[in-house]
């Protein structure tokens, strides 16, 4: 297979051990598996269930919980990919390090050619607590990494995904006239969906001139007081009706985007 051949910088990419990545240990002693991707959006939601259930703090503290997302992705792309790919030397990389156009960025699912670079890159993040406080920082930090790397890689294909919970128990400390108490906040999820589409979508033609818009993006409402936990597409889909945001079409839209930009160089089935 040819290299990419969009004159993009040369390779600066490192593959991180978790435990080097800045992640928190667990302290729960979880004993759930999640050392094996789940195959299904299904079986992943099942997973990501379990730990969140069982501790919700130290499961995504301690980043079992996302990283069974990003192994679902993961395993879908590598499922996708062509033999002739795997025999060149291109590569599924989790907790891959980035030189961005200032700085390392720590991206979670990158595809990956040995002489060409990055071809293919996901982020991903949940805000399981405090979303209404910090969502907009967030928001800031996702757009600021995909101008830092789209500087460096613009033909490579950026995509985030970005979950939510359908609701949440906050703690209200207790006042001079209420004891603490625990209340349940439900997010603004419509104005999430409309927020996260206008981030989404990046030029077929002029992508090599627009930065801060991804190619495609996921954002997942999911229902985790449910069992099994429950995709709310429905709330996504409403919100924005011209875009799609659904996590069950983001690896297919990923891969179309692909094709679409490299046709020269074909690697997924």
């Amino acid at each position: 297979m040819t290299p990419n051949a969009d004159e993009e910088p040369t390779l600066d990419i490192e593959v991180e051990d978790a435990t080097d990545a800045g992640d928190e240990p667990s302290s729960t002693g979880l004993s759930i598996d999640v050392d094996e991707s789940p195959e299904t959006l299904g079986q992943t939601l099942e997973t990501m269930h379990e730990l969140y259930t069982k501790d919700r703090v130290n499961a995504v503290r301690g980043q079992h919980f996302i990283k069974t997302l990003h192994g679902y992705i993961a395993e879908q792309l590598r499922a996708r990919l062509h033999p002739d790919a795997f025999k060149d030397g291109v590569r599924v990389i989790e907790e891959a390090s980035i030189l961005g156009s200032h700085k390392t960025k720590d991206v979670d699912v990158a595809v990956v050619h040995p002489s060409s670079g990055p071809l293919l890159l996901v982020g991903v993040r949940s805000q399981m607590s405090s979303i209404g406080k910090n969502v907009l920082t967030y928001y800031q930090d996702i757009v600021g990494e995909a101008v830092s790397l789209q500087e460096r890689y613009p033909m490579t294909i950026h995509s985030y995904v970005y979950l939510h919970p359908y609701s949440y128990v906050e703690v209200k400390p207790a006042t001079k006239t209420l004891p603490e108490r625990n209340i349940v906040v439900t997010p603004d999820h419509t104005r999430y969906a409309k927020m996260y589409r206008a981030i989404a979508g990046r030029d077929d033609k002029l992508y090599r001139t627009v930065s801060g818009i991804y190619d495609q993006f996921a954002y997942m409402v999911v229902d985790f007081d449910k069992s099994p936990a429950l995709l709310r597409d429905d709330i996504v889909n409403a919100a924005s009706p011209d875009t799609d945001l659904s996590i069950e079409t983001f690896v297919d839209r990923v891969i179309d985007t692909y094709k679409r930009r490299n046709i020269w160089l074909d690697l997924f089935i």
